[in-house]
C-alpha cells in the first residue's frame, strides 16, 4: 500500500525532483551549520587545540575527521578571537539563510505536488463514478461516496503534507549527521544504532493499530455524512412525523462512536513520541557516559571530538523524533488510500473502454428478442423472455401493475443496465456493440421523478447542449413553461434550488420536457411523466408531451390509461412478462388484464 500511495506522486516527478534537490540543499546547509558551530566553540574557548590541529596539515596520512577539522579551522582562521567570532557568526548566518531559502522552496514544491495529488485523486474518483452502471449507485449510499471523495482524499492530502517533506529531509539529515558521527567516532556511532531495532518494533506495532483505527474512523465518517445527507434531503418527512428526537439520537450515536475512534487515535499517536523519546534519552545518556569516560578516564578520545560528537548527537535527535511522528501520521494516509484504491479497483462495465460503433439515427425499428434480466440485489427475474418490436415513428405504451417490469424494460434501452440474456437491436444491430454515448444521444428521457440541478432554469433546459437563447425559449414555449418562467423576477436566470425546490411538480415536469424537446431526440422514453400531478398541471404537461411525441418513436410508461388511448401499440406486462399487446380497441375486445385495468380506472373516475 505504501508503494501505491507514493506512486500517486509519479505524474508529478518533476516537482518532486526539484523539491528533493532543495531538500538536499537544506540538509547540506544544516550539516555545515552544526559542524561550524563546533569549530566556532573550539576556536574561541580552546585556541591551542585549534592551532595544534591546523599544524597537522603538513602531515600526509590524516583521517577524514582531521581533514574536515583543519578545513573549518582555516575557514575561521584569524589573529584574534574577535575576528574568529565575527567570521564564524557570518558563516553561520549565511548557512542559516541558505537553509531557510532551501526549506521554503522545498515546502513550496512539495505542497504543489501534494495538492496536485489530491486534485488528481478526486478527479479519478469522480470519473470512476460516472462510468459505473446504475446498480453501482443503488448498492451504495451517496454519503459514503461523498465522504470517500472529500474526507478520505483530504486525509491523504494532510498525510502527504505532514510527512512527505519530512520523509525527504529527515532521512537525508540523519544520514548526513550519522556520517559525521561515524567520521568522528565510529565505535560510539555503532553503539548508538543499537536502539533502532527496539524503536522500529514499537513504531511498527503502533502503526498497525493506528491504521486499523483510521480506517474504521473514515468508514464511520462516511456513515455520518450519509446520515446528514439523508436527514437534510428528508427534512420534510422528519418534521411531518415529528421524528426529530429519533433522528437526533441516531446521529449522536454515530458521532459518539466516531469520537471514541478519534480519541483512540490520539492516545496511540501521543504514546508514540514519549516511547521513542525515552529510548533516545537512554541511548544518549549511555553514549555520554561512554564518551566521557573515553576522554576523562582512558584518554582514547579528544575533548574536541567528544564535543563535536555530543553536538551532532543532540542535533540528530530532532530529525529522528520527527521521523517517528511522520510514521504515525502516515498511517492515516495509508488507511484512507486503501479505501480509495478499493473503490478504484472496481472494474468499469464491460465494453466501456472498447472501441464501439457509433449510431447516428434510427431508420427502421427497435427489437427486444428473448430479453431476460434480473437485478444483482434480487434472486428473481425482473424480465423474462421479452419479445417486442417498436417501429420507427410508433408510440408504444407499457401498462401494468407496479413491479410488472415496465421501468426495467425502459431502462435497458439506453443501457443503464445490460441484458442478462437475449438482445436489444436497433435496425438489426445489437445495442451492446454501440457506444453508450451515441445510443443515448438518440434519446430524450422524461420520468416521474424529475431531477433538476441547482442552477438556473436556462442551464437546466440547455443541459449538455451548446445552444442560443432563442432555441431555449422556443423549447420552453412548446413545453408550456415559458409563461411561468417569465413570472420569476430573474426569468430564465432564476436559480431553482436543490432538485428544483422552488418549482411545483408540474413546473418541474415542463422544464424537463423543454429539456427533452431542445435535445430533439429520435427516441422518447416517458416514465409516468404525469402520474403525480393535479388535473390542471396534468393537462399542461400532457399537451407538452403531445408536442414532444410528434414524429418521434416513443416508449411510454403509463399510469393513467387515458393518456395512452391513442397509442399505436399498448403492451400489458405482469410479473416481468408481456401478457397482451395491441391497440386500445383490440385489447378491449380481447378482454383480459387490460380491460380489467381500464374498467377499474374509468369506473373510479
Amino acid at each position: 500500500m505504501y508503494k501505491r500511495l507514493f506512486s500517486l506522486l509519479l505524474p508529478h516527478w518533476g516537482k518532486v525532483a526539484i523539491s528533493f534537490f532543495f531538500a538536499i540543499t537544506n540538509v547540506l546547509f544544516n550539516s555545515i551549520t552544526v559542524w561550524i558551530s563546533a569549530t566556532f566553540v573550539t576556536s574561541i574557548f580552546s585556541p591551542d587545540i585549534a592551532q595544534e590541529t591546523q599544524a597537522l596539515s603538513v602531515t600526509n596520512n590524516l583521517d577524514l575527521n582531521t581533514r574536515l577539522k583543519i578545513w573549518t579551522y582555516q575557514l575561521v582562521d584569524s589573529a584574534d578571537t574577535v575576528s574568529i567570532f565575527q567570521i564564524a557568526v557570518m558563516i553561520i548566518v549565511i548557512a542559516y539563510f541558505g537553509k531557510s531559502v532551501s526549506y521554503y522552496l522545498n515546502s513550496v514544491f512539495t505542497g504543489l505536488a501534494q495538492q496536485k495529488v489530491a486534485e488528481d485523486l478526486r478527479n479519478r474518483l469522480y470519473s470512476h463514478f460516472l462510468i459505473q452502471p446504475l446498480s453501482f449507485f443503488q448498492s451504495r449510499r451517496s454519503g459514503d461516496l461523498i465522504s470517500l471523495t472529500m474526507n478520505d482524499v483530504s486525509r491523504i492530502n494532510n498525510s502527504l503534507g505532514s510527512s512527505f517533506r519530512s520523509l525527504m529531509i529527515e532521512p537525508l539529515t540523519i544520514i548526513a549527521l550519522y556520517s559525521l558521527l561515524f567520521i568522528i567516532n565510529w565505535k560510539l556511532t555503532l553503539i548508538s544504532t543499537a536502539v533502532i531495532p527496539f524503536t522500529a518494533f514499537i513504531i511498527d506495532r503502533i502503526s498497525q493499530s493506528m491504521r486499523r483505527k483510521v480506517k474504521r474512523s473514515q468508514e464511520q465518517l462516511g456513515e455520518i455524512t450519509s446520515q446528514l445527507s439523508e436527514s437534510i434531503s428528508g427534512i420534510k418527512i422528519i418534521k411531518a412525523f415529528t421524528n426529530e428526537t429519533f433522528e437526533r439520537g441516531k446521529f449522536f450515536q454515530f458521532t459518539d462512536y466516531y469520537f471514541k475512534l478519534m480519541f483512540r487515535q490520539i492516545q496511540l499517536q501521543s504514546a508514540s513520541l514519549p516511547i521513542t523519546e525515552m529510548l533516545g534519552v537512554l541511548m544518549g545518556a549511555s553514549l555520554l557516559w561512554i564518551g566521557g569516560m573515553q576522554v576523562l578516564e582512558y584518554g582514547t578520545s579528544s575533548s574536541e571530538d567528544f564535543l563535536r560528537f555530543i553536538i551532532l548527537l543532540f542535533t540528530i535527535y530532532q530529525p529522528i523524533r520527527n521521523l517517528a511522528n511522520v510514521n504515525v501520521s502516515l498511517q492515516g494516509g495509508i488507511a484512507a488510500s486503501s479505501r480509495i484504491f478499493e473503490m478504484l479497483d472496481i472494474e468499469a462495465p464491460a465494453g466501456h473502454d472498447a472501441k464501439l460503433e457509433d449510431i447516428m439515427e434510427l431508420k427502421d425499428s427497435i427489437q427486444f428478442k428473448d430479453v431476460s434480466f434480473h437485478y444483482d440485489t434480487s434472486d428473481y427475474s425482473a424480465l423474462l423472455n421479452i419479445n417486442l418490436e417498436i417501429k420507427r415513428g410508433e408510440v408504444v405504451a407499457l401498462v401494468g401493475a407496479s413491479g410488472a417490469g415496465k421501468t426495467t424494460l425502459a431502462d435497458l434501452l439506453p443501457r443503464y443496465y445490460d441484458v442478462e440474456s437475449g438482445g436489444i437491436y436497433l435496425d438489426g444491430q445489437n445495442i451492446n456493440t454501440l457506444s453508450r454515448k451515441s445510443l443515448r444521444n438518440l434519446m430524450g428521457i422524461v420520468s416521474q421523478d424529475t431531477f433538476l440541478f441547482n442552477t438556473t432554469i436556462f442551464e437546466n433546459i440547455a443541459y449538455g447542449l451548446d445552444v442560443d437563447k432563442d432555441d431555449v425559449y422556443h423549447a420552453a414555449k412548446l413545453a408550456h413553461a415559458h409563461d411561468f418562467i417569465c413570472e420569476f423576477e430573474l426569468g430564465y436566470d432564476t436559480i431553482i434550488g436543490e432538485r428544483g425546490t422552488r418549482l411545483s411538480g408540474g413546473q418541474k415536469q415542463r422544464v424537463a420536457i423543454a429539456r427533452a424537446l431542445l435535445r430533439n431526440p429520435q427516441i422518447l422514453i416517458l416514465d409516468e411523466a404525469t402520474s403525480a400531478l393535479d388535473t390542471e398541471s396534468e393537462r399542461l404537461v400532457q399537451s407538452a408531451i403531445d408536442h414532444l411525441m410528434e414524429n418521434r418513436t416513443a416508449l411510454v410508461i403509463a399510469h393513467r390509461l387515458s393518456t395512452i388511448l391513442n397509442a399505436d401499440k399498448i403492451v400489458v406486462m405482469e410479473n416481468g412478462q408481456i401478457i397482451q399487446q395491441g391497440s386500445h380497441d383490440a385489447l378491449i375486445k380481447e378482454g383480459g388484464v387490460y380491460k380489467k385495468l381500464y374498467d377499474l380506472q374509468f369506473k373510479s373516475e
